[in-house]
């Protein structure tokens, strides 16, 4: 059903953790070392604290469990939520005291294994972890037994006060066990009668240690102390392994709606059907009206089977579809789908507004590849909207913030951290000079070599997109960089690299004595520039198509979204957050892609956090970038902490610098 975008219950119902209640859930189904763990707030700044309890066989790797901790916790930590502190929590010791008359033929050292595996469990206080026939026989719908669940694990918090009588009552159901005599849990030689407070059990090491008398009848039965202690530990850990296998939702049986598999596809003449007095037949030269009618319908019914044979691909969200050769006259249909599933799901995977701007040459199937991409992604989004970057992990790549993963693929954008978008144009060799006051006597100048008498109209024309292009090889890149001399500069202007895009800022010059120019109008500035000339007028109306193309893919390259978390470095600063755009390219540029970039981030950042938009220029990208990375590197290493507050400083001032840059522009255009 995936196929068709239609999601399992695990991944639908399923929610991230919000609550500490729901992260001390997500910690107890990770880590098995663990007897139990508390998750409370620590401050108003969305800091949290951890402590926990080791299991009685664990209680030499502490500083493991620790680190286990801030794995998961960072791994599932919402934006602007930080650990603050894990403890390990030193329990009082109990110890167990009793005299029982075991039934004939038990084995003393298994039954005593089990009693100290259920003082063990009925102390801990653990969450029970529900299993697949718990699930059968509650009568609960996947809506209901999946809430408040991350991965389709339903944990159930004992409701109960934990008394001497409650433990008393599920050691006498144990088999084995026809009466006990004496049976206490003492602190400090006395006998405790409640243990809500929390307790551990002091396992008895050897003989001497132990204080628990097993009878047959009037005999004293021997316990082997080491089996005991090998049988006890097995039985702890077998019974949590199986808790966590019964936990993988994944597993579990859910409902999915049956149908019937009728086989539709072949087809006789409906001629067959008549009686033989209608001396209907297919070898007649000249066929009758009637026969005629009954073809005709004979081709209706074609035409529709094989409709409904395409229809599998027609519905399918996988790319490999797409590709199929009956996909392309299915297009509008599967389009039509995909407006059914962004209702579903409550999304919207292509916007009105992304078409304004042409999306640098989308063509109808790069729409659907990319609506059917975010699709694919929808009930994850949906379900982890306010994840953050995982900060124990130094990688970049797929490491992001729910918020960026849904941004980019709903533009079409590369969210990868792999990349810095700041060198895209340095890796191609070019030197961008947007608004470069130094360098705007040279584009000024290159405008004035270009006579106006050469623009008169019977010397222009227009770029043809339906001339063929040659069988020329070379990459974009590389023809461009052969072909066209303004590209031996290893500069780009931001008029050229954005409106570049659009096919209608070329035309082709008739520069006299048989040479022709492709010149470029300059949209955000007055004139022309002058971007090659040759002989060939179908060279130069090639290269102008291969220049859009490769100013398209490269516009695409360095737009992304940044997600920056400043509680991360000042706690002054909670539940806010930094996002970082570029602004030099074609759609980043203009003000009305801005405010509704603006307006998507506002539906899915999560409600309760405020966030500042900054659009940077690429010299300042480059910066941020710096500042970024190294902090993303560096967060968890406390030695590091010079190093870090220099680069959020140098972050923090190229912020302001922006802000301040903006208010000026805003100024001089009133």
């Amino acid at each position: 059903m995936e196929r068709y975008g239609l999601f399992p219950p695990e991944e639908v119902y399923t929610t991230a953790p919000v609550t500490t209640e729901d992260y001390r859930r997500l910690l107890l189904t990770r880590i098995r070392e663990i007897e139990n763990v508390t998750v409370e707030c620590a401050d108003e700044k969305g800091g949290y604290n951890v402590s926990f309890t080791l299991s009685p066989f664990e209680e030499e790797n502490g500083a493991y469990i620790v680190k286990c901790i801030k794995e998961i916790y960072n791994r599932y930590r919402n934006l602007c939520e930080r650990l603050n502190d894990v403890a390990v929590v030193q329990q009082d010791k109990l110890e167990f005291q009793a005299e029982l008359e075991a039934e004939p033929g038990c084995d003393a050292t298994a039954l005593l294994a089990r009693i100290y595996a259920t003082i063990l469990r009925y102390l801990s206080g653990a969450a029970h972890i529900c299993t697949e026939e718990e699930r059968l026989t509650s009568g609960l719908s996947p809506e209901e037994w999946l809430e408040g669940s991350e991965d389709g694990t339903r944990i159930v918090t004992a409701d109960r006060k934990y008394t001497e009588y409650g433990l008393y009552k599920e050691l006498r159901e144990l088999d084995g066990i026809r009466a006990f005599s004496i049976c206490y849990l003492m602190k400090d030689g006395k006998p405790l009668g409640g243990f809500s407070e929390g307790h551990g059990l002091e396992i008895p090491k050897d003989k001497d240690e132990l204080k628990v008398r097993i009878r047959c009848g009037r005999t004293e039965v021997p316990v082997d102390m080491e089996r005991f202690k090998n049988r006890l530990r097995t039985l702890y850990y077998t019974q949590r392994r199986i808790d966590r296998k019964n936990a993988a939702g994944k597993g579990y049986g859910w409902d999915s709606p049956e149908g019937t598999y009728r086989h539709i596809f072949t087809q006789t003449p409906v001629a067959g059907d008549f009686p033989l007095c209608y001396r209907l037949t297919e070898s007649r030269e000249k066929s009758t009206s009637f026969e005629a009618y009954l073809k005709l319908y004979d081709r209706v019914i074609q035409k529709g089977l094989h409709e409904v044979r395409n229809l599998p691909q027609a519905l399918s969200i996988e790319e490999k579809d797409l590709k199929s050769p009956s996909a392309g006259s299915l297009l509008r249909l599967k389009s039509l789908y995909l407006d059914f599933l962004d209702r579903l799901y409550g999304v919207e995977s292509h916007p009105k507004w992304l078409s304004e701007f042409g999306n640098y040459g989308e063509t109808p199937d790069e729409t659907l590849q990319r609506r059917m991409a975010f699709l694919r992604r929808a009930a994850c989004l949906t379900k982890n909207r306010p994840q953050a970057r995982d900060i124990t992990d130094v990688r970049f790549g797929d490491n992001v913030p729910t918020v960026k993963e849904w941004f980019c693929l709903l533009l079409g954008t590369d969210g990868n951290e792999d990349r810095t978008v700041g060198n895209v144009l340095p890796g191609y060799n070019l030197r961008f000079i947007d608004e470069e006051q130094g360098e705007q006597w040279s584009l000024e100048a290159e405008s004035a070599l270009i006579d106006e008498r050469m623009l008169d109209a019977d010397k222009v024309e227009l770029i043809d997109t339906g001339k063929a292009e040659d069988d020329d090889r070379r990459d974009d890149y590389t023809r461009l960089r052969q072909d066209l001399p303004i590209f031996n500069e290893n500069k780009i202007s931001g008029d050229l690299f954005r409106n570049g895009t659009r096919l209608d800022s070329y035309r082709i010059v008739d520069a006299g004595r048989g040479y022709y120019m492709l010149v470029f109008r300059n949209r955000e500035r007055d004139g022309w520039t002058n971007l090659g000339r040759d002989m060939d007028k179908d060279k130069l109306n090639t290269l102008a198509i291969v220049l859009r193309r490769f100013l398209w893919r490269v516009n695409r390259e360095c737009e992304t979204l940044y997600v920056f978390e400043p509680v991360l470095m000042d706690e002054n600063r909670p539940f806010e957050l930094d996002l970082v755009l570029p602004a030099w390219t074609y759609r980043f540029h203009s003000k009305r892609f801005r405010e509704m970039c603006g307006k998507l981030l506002r539906s899915i950042v999560p409600a309760h956090l405020t966030y500042n938009i900054y659009w940077l220029g690429q010299q300042q990208m480059l910066e941020f970038e710096k500042c970024y990375r190294g902090l993303m590197m560096a967060i968890e290493n406390k030695e590091m902490y010079k190093y870090k507050a220099v680069l959020y400083r140098t972050m923090c001032d190229l912020f302001k610098k922006v802000r301040q840059e903006e208010r000026t522009k805003k100024d001089d255009t009133d």
